[in-house]
């Protein structure tokens, strides 16, 4: 499929896009909380490839922080591999953005064959998959008609999210005024979305120019940005096609590092805080002394002097539960950019039978 919309103004529509979904909530959410609002819950699978899989990643920590039971982000084929272990008071819910993911949808009729509970979540009226699940909840960011998803990421995370605060609050897991507190948390981030944009615009743009020679991309980050550091690892490879990897910091250090050659350029996304902040710190001087051309988002400012012009200092809020939801846009504009500088229409799929002949997706 070739589509004509443009992945960069999707990225900068995405503030007001939250706020719109931030101020609709209790209509977005009003079928799939009362599907599961007086159901007992003995845990949640969130299902889906890709860039849904990572969106569920994104908010697992934080529902089993609210609903103090397992949340387990999978791969729809770990689903259909593992039904029999699966309880009967679960709920499956199967993430697909266009509604056409062919694994999702099979994943949801074993459940419904099984008796399971079953959501679908995509951005898609009358999609496949809403035929498929025993309730829907839709993603609402309009059309994404781009080769790769950026506002429908973002969107999906914090649609989630609400539906999280939601559940609990019908659950009394949490007060009222405890998701209220959740919510005005979320909404702090996306209101300082556009300024991560503003800081981030330039330094993009220059960085881009550099990457676009790139022939062997690695990723490093701290486990609470797993989620982003997959995104991350997906975008680019989708969008530049060149071979990228991505790795928490302490596991590169343990092998990942042998894989490192003189041709390795490294993009660092540094937490808000942690114990890896002075690990990746460490990885960053080593990697200079070995003149590995690198790059960092949000260095700590006692690096940035060595850094230079190759390290983003964004006025990021650093909210632990929500990072993920601003973090992403400066990584959105650098591959959406290096993708432009290497002449690589990302509209166009690079091998457009691969959908047809796999049967992957329904088209």
């Amino acid at each position: 499929m070739v589509y004509q919309g443009d992945a960069l103004k999707y990225i900068y529509e995405t503030p007001d896009i939250l706020r719109s979904i931030l101020q609709g909530e209790q209509g977005i959410l009003r079928e799939s909380v009362s599907f599961l609002e007086n159901r007992k819950i003995s845990e949640i699978y969130l299902a889906g490839s890709g860039s849904s899989y990572n969106s569920a990643q994104a908010v697992s920590a934080f529902a089993k922080k609210l609903l103090g039971i397992r949340v387990f982000p999978v791969y729809p084929t770990a689903i259909l591999e593992e039904s029999f272990l699966i309880s009967r008071d679960a709920v499956v819910i199967g993430i697909s953005q266009q509604g056409t993911s062919a694994a999702v949808i099979q994943a949801l009729d074993e459940m419904h064959r099984r008796g399971i509970a079953t959501l679908s979540v995509t951005g898609e009226y009358d999609t496949e998959i809403t035929r498929h699940g025993d309730a829907n909840l839709y993603i609402e960011c309009g059309y994404e008609d781009a080769g790769a998803t950026t506002k429908g990421y973002t969107a999906t995370v914090v649609t989630l999210l609400l539906l999280i605060c939601a559940v609990a609050q019908s659950h009394g897991k949490i007060s009222q005024e405890e998701a209220a507190g959740y919510k005005s948390r979320i909404e702090a981030v996306v209101n300082n979305m556009s300024v991560v944009l503003d800081d981030s615009q330039l330094w993009c743009e220059r960085t881009a120019e550099k990457l676009k020679e790139c022939r062997d991309l690695m990723i490093l980050s701290g486990g609470s940005l797993d989620s982003m550091l997959r995104e991350g690892v997906l975008k680019f490879s989708e969008t530049c096609r060149f071979p990228v990897r991505g790795y928490e910091a302490e596991e590169f250090m343990h092998g990942m590092y042998n894989a490192v050659t003189e041709q390795v350029e490294f993009l660092y996304l540094f937490p808000a805080e942690g114990y890896e902040v002075q690990r990746m710190k460490r990885l960053y001087g080593y990697y200079s002394s070995q003149k590995n051309r690198q790059y960092a988002i949000n260095m700590p400012r006692d690096g940035m002097s060595c850094m230079g012009e190759n390290a983003l200092s964004c006025r990021f809020r650093g909210d632990v539960d929500f990072s993920v939801l601003e973090y992403m846009l400066p990584q959105q504009l650098l591959f959406v950019l290096t993708s432009r500088a290497r002449g690589i229409d990302l509209n166009r799929p690079k091998d457009p039978d691969f959908h047809k002949y796999m049967g992957s997706k329904l088209v």
